[in-house]
């Protein structure tokens, strides 16, 4: 017993230590062989998962056919495959299927479809999908307009303020020289999305209207 005890730790040690390292699978594999760029290995480790349903190894395998790594490029099968992925909650390939959908690449153009796929993506939390969506709902892309009334739900779309003046006006742009599009009373709750010097443009949660407001009229609130 006494031997048992000097040789069982170094045993439990070993078995700690491959524990903890484990063994790489095969997507992980196929990460290795992309960063060493043997892209041919990568697909062959990946394209058996994909197949089984491994959203990762679908969305990896759409950009090596959308960058031609080891592969003749072809973006219908990006589409495919980022697609067979994004249906699975992928948020990454969402993204890209938005960005495909966007400038007709492999799929044809619909920007009704990529903002759909853009929303799933922002609501899942991605970053990218919600920095796009700030900026088409800044630059008033029309095909975003179907998803205000909801977007305006969503926490992460801007900064809450409130007009803290007895009234305040809106106007096209930052600066009391542009045009005046209208007035909003004290109290009124608003959405930053940008800013430019003290000015904020907003969007008014009732309304839908994206305009620009002098900042120091304002004062940020809480949900």
């Amino acid at each position: 017993m006494a031997g048992m005890r000097r040789i069982f730790p170094p045993i439990l040690l070993l078995l700690s230590m491959l524990s903890v390292a484990g063994f790489a699978g095969p997507f992980e594999e196929g990460m290795k062989s992309l960063k060493n760029g043997d892209f041919a290995e990568a697909y062959c480790l990946w394209r058996p998962l994909a197949m089984r349903g491994n959203a990762d190894a679908a969305y990896h395998l759409g950009w090596l056919y959308a960058n031609g790594n080891g592969l003749r490029v072809d973006g219908r099968k990006a589409v495919y495959w980022w697609t067979q992925a994004a249906q699975r909650g992928h948020t990454d390939a969402q993204f890209a299927l938005g960005m495909a959908y966007t400038n007709g690449d492999g799929i044809k153009e619909d920007k009704s479809k990529a903002a759909e796929w853009f929303m799933r993506a922002a609501e899942a939390g991605n970053a990218d999908a919600r920095e796009l969506i700030r900026e088409m709902v800044r630059v008033g892309a029309e095909e975003i307009r179907p998803w205000l009334a909801k977007l305006v739900q969503q926490p992460w779309l801007g900064q809450r303020v409130r007009v803290k003046v007895e009234g305040a006006n809106l106007r096209a742009g930052p600066g009391r020289d542009k045009p005046l599009l209208g007035r909003v009373k004290k109290g009124a709750r608003l959405i930053v999305l940008d800013r430019h010097g003290r000015w904020c443009q907003v969007i008014e949660p009732a309304g839908l209207k994206v305009s620009w407001i002098a900042g120091w009229l304002t004062e940020a609130v809480g949900d």
